[in-house]
């Protein structure tokens, strides 16, 4: 019976994901197929290579590791400087252990949105170090925040605009049950791209179809969680999401971001055996 899991993003609402993924690494359990989106791309490349913590640092560095914000707009004139999070971080402030990563057995998919087509691509792990980190990258680029990152001659954004839950995708790969980790509860949509329109016209303009995808982004989800909704009676999806309120996507607040993730682990300590009977088929 092949398993998979499946890793909403949701920027700092990621650290929900990093608190389960944390309890899963301390009882060595593990997936055969796993599929991160945005924030749950650097939460899966991290929980195959094991290394506990490192999500929950990466996404709330601040101070001299500030990564995000009107300071660093002005150090480096990006509003979300992903090339410090993402590569910068990964070689000197909090170095991934590549190595790891590829050696584990799991198969992985980061989900990326194509700007030249508007639809969701999935980047599978090699032992390119750089390719794999472009892909994290590009995963979590946010419209206007963040540039199109490029890969292959294409042009990537946030993979959640095109498949914010990859659940179809793990089924199609072969995946019998699966885990779904999920950043909201479900009368909490995503942004409302629709209602800042203005900021997008340099999208219409260049990625067409990509502009497309982000005007559908929220009619997408919806249908995503009525596909979650079916998978789930049908007893072949395990869903966790937080029991508390969302935080915002780029929470200050230390101890909302300390509860989100404290959250996380213990709903998922809390239900080890029931996962682990449902993903035995019991």
């Amino acid at each position: 019976m092949k398993t998979g899991i499946v890793l909403e993003g949701g920027a700092f609402r990621g650290l929900f994901t990093a608190g389960a993924l944390d309890c899963l690494m301390d009882n060595q359990i593990v997936f055969d197929y796993v599929v991160g989106v945005s924030a749950g791309a650097g939460n899966a490349v991290n929980y195959l290579a094991g290394q506990k913590g490192r999500t929950k640092w990466t996404i709330t560095a601040s101070g001299e590791n500030a990564y995000y914000g009107v300071k660093q707009m002005r150090k480096s004139k990006k509003m979300l400087d992903l090339d410090r999070m993402v590569m910068e971080f990964s070689h000197k402030q909090y170095p991934f252990d590549f190595e790891k990563f590829v050696a584990s057995p799991s198969e992985v998919e980061l989900v990326v949105t194509n700007c030249e087509t508007g639809k969701a691509e999935y980047i599978a792990k090699t032992e390119d170090e750089k390719r794999m980190l472009t892909a994290v990258k590009a995963s979590c680029s946010v419209p206007v925040l963040c540039n199109p990152v490029e890969l292959d001659g294409f042009h990537y954004m946030d993979g959640s605009l095109a498949d914010s839950i990859p659940v179809k995708r793990a089924f199609e790969v072969g995946c019998d049950r699966v885990v779904c980790i999920l950043t909201r509860k479900p009368e909490e949509a995503p942004t409302n791209y629709g209602k800042i329109r203005v900021l997008m016209r340099t999208y219409k303009k260049k990625y067409p179809a990509f502009y497309d995808t982000l005007m559908r982004r929220r009619e997408m989800y919806a249908k995503q969680l009525d596909r979650i909704d079916r998978y789930e009676k049908e007893g072949k999806l395990l869903v966790f999401r937080p029991e508390l309120d969302s935080i915002s996507k780029f929470e200050q607040d230390k101890e909302k971001q300390e509860a989100f993730y404290q959250n996380g682990y213990d709903l998922m300590a809390a239900n080890l055996q029931k996962m682990q009977d449902f993903l035995q088929g019991k």
